[in-house]
């Protein structure tokens, strides 16, 4: 990974989301009328939540029965039980029930109520992650790629938080066209010395830039280009990021 000059491009001008829309097409439409249009070279990074939105990751909260497990992780943690409700649903398995709910989703993502928000979603509803966010990048890779007759790698983000630090930070949950890996191994230190290890998730590096410009309130600014970073063309997989549980510290 080596750039001279790094720039991080917000696409103004997106339309709010609804259900079922058809997103390839949405953002291929903002991006054509924006004075900003991709280039060969760059990589588009896409806010979850108007993937979920469009895919119909949406639910109604008065819908929603709650059992009585929710209610009672929603006492201790303070939340409210629908959110913990659809969390334990989204969840392939409970890491910790309190002070903070944590789960491992069905998409193997090890976050605090698999993921489940409110923010950025329609009045009385709750958004939950991609069921595929791979194949979720993937269609928006192919699709987008094919329009603009040039390859764009496409990397969907989420914001969650990290173990034994504080503070949030965007993480990709899905990617296509693009290795999340930049591997150093084989060069060389300030001190000619040879690397033998060091792997960067260049993927998590690229969420986290976009994020600068996304923000997290009313930016209105889900999707991002960034051009400037030198990258390995191949079909990669944000799945390929989480470690497996045997080699996991942090549980």
């Amino acid at each position: 990974m080596r750039t001279q000059h790094l720039e991080i491009i917000p696409i103004e001008g997106m339309p709010l989301v609804k259900e079922l829309d058809d997103l390839p097409k949405l953002i291929l439409a903002v991006l054509q009328a924006d004075t900003q249009e991709p280039k060969p070279g760059d990589i588009l990074i896409v806010s979850h939540s108007i993937v979920s939105v469009a895919e119909g990751r949406v639910f109604d909260k008065e819908a929603m029965n709650i059992s009585n497990k929710a209610r009672m992780i929603a006492e201790k943690s303070g939340q409210e039980p629908e959110k913990v409700e659809l969390a334990l649903r989204e969840a392939d398995k409970i890491i910790r029930e309190s002070p903070v709910l944590i789960t491992e989703t069905k998409q193997g993502i090890i976050t605090d109520y698999s993921g489940v928000d409110s923010s950025n979603a329609p009045s009385g509803k709750l958004i939950a992650l991609p069921e595929d966010p791979d194949k979720s990048a993937n269609l928006l890779h192919v699709m987008l790629s094919k329009a603009l007759r040039f390859h764009l790698p496409v990397m969907i983000c989420d914001t969650q938080g990290r173990p034994w630090r504080n503070g949030a930070t965007n993480i990709a949950i899905g990617i296509a066209g693009i290795s999340p890996f930049t591997d150093n191994k084989g060069r060389k230190d300030l001190y000619g010395r040879e690397l033998r290890s060091s792997l960067v998730c260049l993927a998590d590096e690229l969420a986290s830039a976009a994020e600068l410009v996304m923000g997290q309130a009313d930016e209105g600014i889900p999707v991002v280009l960034i051009r400037g970073i030198e990258y390995e063309r191949r079909n990669g997989s944000a799945s390929d990021i989480l470690r497996s549980s045997e080699k996991n510290l942090f549980l």
